[in-house]
């Protein structure tokens, strides 16, 4: 008889470049720092400064990561986009237009 498994499905391979923990290095809005972690169950969770905690879920597809945060009863999407080289987050700002970076961090 096969093993049972007992563990969520990780992400595909291909997804593995974003999993860990991300660092907010830019800001031009003049963002205060914070993190974004991805798990390889598909849930993530952003880091405020201040230790705050908020999770959701993220896919990814094509050239885009999509983050869904659960507040109360609202659903909060995002959109990041990468690069070909997949070392930056990048997070387009729809009131400035500015671009904030992400990196990955060890």
């Amino acid at each position: 008889m096969p093993p049972r498994c007992t563990v969520a499905p990780a992400r595909s391979a291909d997804d593995a470049w974003l999993l860990g923990r991300w660092e907010l290095t830019r800001s031009p809005d003049g963002d205060r720092k914070d993190w974004l972690e991805f798990a390889p169950d598909g849930r993530m969770t952003s880091i405020t400064s201040d230790g705050r905690r908020l999770g959701g879920q993220y896919s990814v597809a094509g050239q885009e990561v999509q983050l869904n945060y659960k507040v109360g009863n609202q659903s909060i999407l995002m959109t990041l986009t990468y690069g070909p080289d997949k070392a930056q987050l990048y997070a387009r700002s729809a009131r400035t237009g500015y671009t904030a970076v992400y990196e990955k961090r060890p």
